[in-house]
């Protein structure tokens, strides 16, 4: 079964000494426990042993912290667990409780053992409720705490905010999977404890497959022994090495180890290695000749190196058992450098330091952009003293909302356009939106278009798609 049972306890080396050690902290009153392994090595069934073996001297408390998420909940699982009223009582009145429990249970000479599985998915807060119960004034500690979990246990004990509880922590024991020794003595246990011989149920070899496969994991063994007896039910035979492979497929969905696979078929095999001409004019191999080597177990014709000699062995298994080949890249070199060196830029990056560097790139202005820009140049004015009132022609973009929109103009100076003294387009007062166009087979001049603010929605759709022929 997938739940651990004590009747099935195997004292395996580092279990049982975690077991004895952990008995020896609760009856002497030495402070807090911990048990520390990977899943499936044997957690939980330690703490079913533990408390087999004190039960008749305390009141044992067994709770698992993944179904514990409040205080409430936490109290509400210890009363239950030694057969106190829990329900429809409030958090307070539930503490005190347990409080008045754990006194009379010190007045007696017995005490409260708390043993916590899955206890690194309890909450830190809930943790240290637990420590303060060891604060309980008694005339002897009369709260005994057992904390299992994973290695983020131990992390977790290992914080600052922890320190506290971290100090009381007298015993510590940790749980590994399985030797290969320990592995088979636990396979022959197990049996035994069905009431059958391990030799009448496993052939030869059948023990050593069980450890590569599960690398000493008592819940894994478990589970690939009784599905390799399931395989093999109806054929009334041993089990063999293969159908521990098979078992191992069907519960994990992965490959067995290289060797414990069942045997292929036979393959027909070629009498010669026979030469393959690639067509003339091929660019990749120029009509060379090549070789087909078959590899696969039993092939011949492979070439096996010894002390720098060439040597072909008949009967070879190892496909990969010629002379090893060492692949060097120049890291100094890119070798995607090719493939990008002839392709064209998509458009040309500028350093953009102020109004002149526009002169040389396509421009698109707008008429509420001069307006904003005779704002802007009003505003600068009076902060430097050059003006003091503003223009009476100028209207105010925000009182006035939009500004309609006209027809566009034959020339600049129509469409309201500066012209500098030069002749060209001063812009120093204009709203610009860069097209980053980059056309081929001539230079673009400037030029500047008056748009309407409908031709906007144009212009974002092309820049979205990635259309720049507009």
């Amino acid at each position: 079964m997938a739940s651990a049972r004590p009747q099935f306890y195997h004292a395996a080396a580092e279990i049982d000494a975690a077991l004895k050690g952990i008995e020896r902290c609760i009856r002497r009153a030495e402070g807090v426990a911990l048990v520390v392994g990977p899943p499936g090595t044997g957690k939980s069934l330690l703490l079913l042993k533990l408390v087999e073996q004190v039960r008749d001297d305390f009141d044992v408390a067994l709770l698992t912290g993944a179904s514990i998420c409040t205080r409430r909940a936490l109290w509400q699982s210890i009363l239950a667990a030694i057969g106190e009223s829990y329900r429809g009582i409030d958090e307070a009145d539930l503490r005190i409780a347990i409080v008045e429990r754990i006194r009379g249970l010190a007045a007696a000479g017995s005490g409260l053992v708390i043993l916590v599985d899955e206890a690194h998915t309890l909450p830190t807060r809930l943790i240290e409720e637990l420590r303060l119960l060891t604060n309980v004034p008694t005339p002897l500690p009369a709260v005994h705490i057992v904390l299992a979990g994973t290695l983020g246990l131990e992390e977790l004990l290992g914080t600052p905010r922890m320190a506290s509880l971290a100090q009381r922590i007298s015993v510590r024991g940790y749980l590994e999977p399985l030797d290969h020794t320990e592995t088979l003595a636990y396979l022959r246990t197990q049996v035994m404890a069905a009431g059958l011989a391990w030799e009448e149920l496993f052939a030869a070899g059948c023990d050593d497959a069980v450890y590569r496969v599960t690398e000493g994991v008592p819940r894994l063994i478990n589970q690939v022994c009784d599905q390799a007896l399931v395989v093999v039910a109806e054929s009334n035979r041993l089990v063999t090495p293969a159908d521990i492979a098979s078992a191992w497929r069907v519960i994990q969905r992965l490959p067995a180890p290289a060797g414990l696979e069942p045997d292929a078929a036979p393959r027909s095999r070629p009498s010669h290695i026979a030469p393959v001409r690639t067509p003339a004019g091929d660019d990749d191999f120029s009509g060379d000749d090549l070789a087909v080597i078959e590899f696969g177990a039993g092939d011949e014709g492979l070439f096996v190196d010894h002390a720098g000699e060439a040597e072909t062995v008949a009967g070879v298994t190892d496909p990969w058992g010629g002379p090893d080949v060492e692949l060097v890249f120049d890291a100094a070199t890119d070798p995607f450098e090719e493939f990008f060196a002839s392709e064209e830029q998509a458009g040309e990056r500028q350093l953009i330091r102020g109004p002149d560097d526009f002169r040389g790139c396509r421009h698109v202005a707008s008429r509420e952009g001069q307006t904003l820009g005779r704002v802007l140049a009003t505003i600068t004015q009076e902060d430097v003293g050059q003006s003091t009132a503003e223009p009476t022609d100028r209207q105010d973009p925000v009182a006035s909302g939009p500004t309609p929109v006209a027809e566009p103009a034959d020339t600049d100076e129509q469409a309201g356009v500066a012209v500098a003294d030069d002749g060209e387009i001063d812009d120093s007062d204009m709203v610009v939106i860069e097209e980053d166009l980059h056309e081929a087979g001539g230079v673009v001049g400037p030029s500047v278009l008056s748009v309407r603010p409908s031709d906007y929605r144009s212009l974002f759709t092309r820049l979205r798609r990635g259309d720049h022929r507009g």
